[in-house]
């Protein structure tokens, strides 16, 4: 993605944010803070043992979200990020908590996002109420999907995971390697092959 449409895309998004009556103040300090960062596919944006200090807003490519067991090392996908599906992106185990996260954040192509700093967050949210509804809706949101998505983790065979990302995320079929799809059903890619083969 060229200069002109990252800004482009940036501009509209803060476009929106005036359609919420949040302030020309507010958005300007976000435009002034707002950080544009480049990621090479399967590089990581945050790594286990970080504290996640921004929120991304992905403007092209897309990311995994992989929980790293403490102990053995082992990755399993819990999240996806597409510029369509969870545009908003964290690690919610350290963003609010300012704690060392236990994921990380990978890139599934080469991607671009949009950095804004907490502290710069929280100022704007005790500054500006509208901003301050806006991001609570957002946050709101954002966990709910969370919630949603470990529910199923934990409650769905691979069968109903599989079935679920297609009728639920389809842009993930589209656009996320078998690999990571493999992870968030608990499988093998060999065993996704199969199920793919039973469509």
């Amino acid at each position: 993605m060229n200069q002109k449409k990252i800004t482009q895309f940036i501009e509209g998004y803060l476009n929106s944010l005036q359609n919420q009556k949040i302030t020309d103040e507010t958005i300007q300090q976000i435009k002034t803070y707002l950080k544009v960062i480049k990621v090479k596919s399967k590089d990581t944006l945050i790594i286990p043992g970080e504290i996640c200090k921004d929120v991304y807003l992905v403007i092209d490519g897309g990311f995994v979200c992989r929980y790293i067991h403490e102990k053995d090392g082992a990755a399993k996908t819990i999240n996806f990020y597409l510029v369509d599906l969870h545009p908003i992106m964290t690690c919610l185990d350290s963003f609010f908590t300012q704690t060392p996260t236990s994921c990380e954040l990978r890139a599934i192509s080469d991607s671009v996002v949009a950095a804004l700093p907490k502290k710069v967050m929280d100022t704007l949210i005790s500054q500006d109420e509208y901003f301050a509804k806006f991001h609570f809706e957002v946050v709101s949101t954002a966990m709910r999907e969370e919630n949603e998505l470990k529910m199923k983790l934990i409650a769905y065979s691979a069968k109903e995971k599989y079935d679920f990302i297609i009728r639920e995320m389809p842009s993930v079929i589209r656009k996320v390697s078998s690999k990571y799809i493999a992870e968030f059903c608990g499988i093998s890619a060999e065993w996704l092959s199969k199920l793919k083969k039973q469509d």
